[in-house]
């Protein structure tokens, strides 16, 4: 554990804060005659600038096992890839590719057992299977020695910007199994990245006709339910619905109202971040506001009778009738024929909570793993820096500029007089993109946050991006956000406008400080996934009980008790521990 806090600690303060601003790359050497580099200036590894011995530098070409699924949208067979066949040429390298198919878990868990590993998982790791294959079994190769300068510039380049990525790859034992999937949020194009969890739209004609404003506190939430109920400003009667709950996104609400933020909620029993601290909702005195907040609503009838039971189909079609006055959703598509009545509500605070916050989703994942067996880590090493230079990571989800060296079968993009990237198989099938001429897994290590950028400066063209800013609410960071598609802003149908909405409802409320993945030994995994059944069953029966009336809420401190002898302050002491170095480097504690 020491270890892993001295790596995390040296990232004290740092955490990310998304993407920066995309700044001018230089075209590959291919096709300007001169040597490679990256957006900071850092040289692309490659096999060139490394020094290794045995077969690395004998002078034979090296054969690489690679393993890996190919995307859903993907028409083109494995062995055909563009990239692949361009690793080849640049790296001076042959591949045995693997094709897992649909279930690639299932392969990857034969490699395991069998202890077969490939040279290159090409696909995102577990955590699990980092403390089982990495910490325990050594079947892994450990990343950390040749995290540096001179054999990964682009990937030290990049964790500058992404050192929350790095905390998240670290095992406690202070290596690195797994380098990260690095995308970024982007602003408004996807606005998952403003919090999927906080998703909830208030019919604005009917807030004006109770001459209210929007509420900003839980309390003013409550009493704008109550103004729906007693004046109906729909004229539906008995129909009305206050508030509809889908998705569960009322009750994340609620409890991003009580100070919970940093992963989603139900019933609490998910890890959560408050007072720069990792807690468990259901077991903290908060857990009382949440189930009176919503015993009230549904005592009040601000909520369905059947609250309990109501079916996702079932409350989309109460929001299309023009039951319902607030609803939470991941989609404005239920009220797709009334979209301009609706806006999208900010994050509230509460009595127990100043701080009107939501979290952007990471933009990171744990990415490609290598077997600890390989012959070539050094060359491995260049491979997977150059995805972290934006060529590389570029030319792996586009492919390459079409005239350029690089292209090879036609498989080049250009760019239209509109500004629009296309290539040949778009120009044939209005359905391809130009991804899906390209790439295998999404979720592999590289940088993939400035690949739309870096095709206008491969194109020598301008850059027709646009950039907003967006401020962290909890440290104040500002990071420049690219806008990748513009035409959202155009608010001209229900699903530009849930976006649209939903941006400028959390722009001004939003931290990128989010619970990354978390690794736990498998004795400590068994210990908290037994914890983790009894008590969460144990909390959803329970509190069901007290938001229906069926429990008095004075029997709060013995429910809270019940859990505590279910071994619930144990359950989160594994996860603090587990935690602890995020903590450190987040909050300096």
């Amino acid at each position: 554990m020491k270890r892993k806090r001295a790596m995390a600690l040296l990232l004290a303060g740092s955490m990310v804060m998304g993407l920066a601003a995309c700044s001018s790359s230089e075209p590959s050497s291919e096709l300007t005659g001169g040597s490679a580099s990256n957006s900071s200036g850092a040289q692309d590894s490659s096999p060139a600038q490394t020094e290794s011995g045995g077969a690395e530098s004998s002078g034979e070409t090296p054969v690489l096992r690679l393993a890996t699924y190919l995307h859903t949208e993907q028409t083109v067979a494995l062995e055909d890839l563009w990239f692949f066949k361009h690793l080849e040429k640049k790296f001076n390298v042959k591949f045995e590719l693997e094709d897992m198919g649909a279930d690639s878990a299932t392969r990857v868990n034969q490699f395991f057992l069998a202890d077969d590993l490939p040279d290159i998982m090409w696909l995102g790791l577990s955590t699990t299977d980092a403390m089982t294959y990495g910490v325990s079994e050594g079947m892994l190769l450990d990343w950390t020695p040749y995290m540096n300068e001179e054999t990964m510039p682009n990937l030290m380049n990049v964790l500058k910007d992404y050192p929350d990525a790095l905390v998240a790859s670290t095992t406690p034992d202070g290596k690195v199994y797994s380098l990260p999937y690095i995308r970024g949020p982007v602003y408004a194009n996807n606005t998952g990245a403003f919090s999927g969890t906080i998703r909830v739209n208030i019919n604005k004609v009917w807030l004006d006709k109770v001459n209210m404003d929007m509420p900003a506190t839980l309390d003013e939430f409550v009493e704008v339910a109550r103004a729906f109920k007693q004046q109906d400003p729909g004229g539906v009667g008995e129909q009305l619905i206050p508030v509809s709950d889908n998705q569960n996104k009322i009750k994340d609400y609620i409890w991003n109202a009580l100070g919970f933020y940093g992963s989603g909620q139900t019933y609490g029993t998910n890890f959560a971040i408050k007072n720069n601290q990792i807690t468990l909702p259901a077991y903290t005195p908060e857990a009382k506001e949440f189930m009176q907040t919503l015993n009230t609503m549904l005592k009040e009838g601000l909520l369905s009778p059947d609250y309990f039971t109501l079916d996702q189909d079932t409350n989309r079609a109460n929001v299309a009738a023009g039951y319902v006055g607030i609803f939470g959703d991941s989609t404005l598509q239920p009220a797709e024929n009334s979209w301009q009545d609706w806006l999208a509500l900010s994050p509230l605070s509460s009595d127990v909570n100043d701080t009107r916050v939501a979290h952007v989703n990471a933009g990171y994942s744990l990415g490609t793993y290598v077997s600890s067996r390989t012959e070539y880590p050094e060359l491995i090493a260049s491979i997977i820096d150059y995805m972290y230079s934006d060529e590389g990571g570029c030319y792996y989800h586009n492919g390459p500029m079409k005239g350029s060296a690089d292209e090879m079968d036609g498989n080049g993009w250009w760019i239209k007089e509109d500004g629009s990237f296309t290539n040949a198989r778009m120009e044939a099938d209005p359905v391809a993109t130009l991804t899906n001429g390209n790439t295998a897994c999404y979720y592999v290590a590289g940088r993939f946050d400035h690949m739309e950028a870096y095709r206008y400066d491969l194109a020598g063209v301008d850059n027709p991006m646009e950039y907003r800013t967006v401020r962290d609410v909890l440290t104040g960071k500002e990071v420049e956000m690219p806008v990748t598609d513009v035409s959202i802003f155009d608010d001209d149908n229900w699903d530009h406008h849930w976006r649209v909405t939903q941006t400028e409802a959390m722009k001004d409320y939003l931290t990128f400080i989010v619970l990354p993945p978390v690794y736990l030994s498998l004795e400590q995994k068994e210990e908290a996934d037994n914890y983790a059944t009894v008590i969460n069953d144990y909390v959803t029966q329970e509190t069901a009980k007290f938001i229906a009336g069926e429990r008095p809420l004075d029997e709060f401190d013995a429910y809270q008790n019940e859990l505590k002898d279910l071994g619930v302050e144990d359950y989160i002491n594994i996860y603090k521990d587990a935690y602890s170095g995020f903590i450190d480097a987040t909050f300096g504690n």
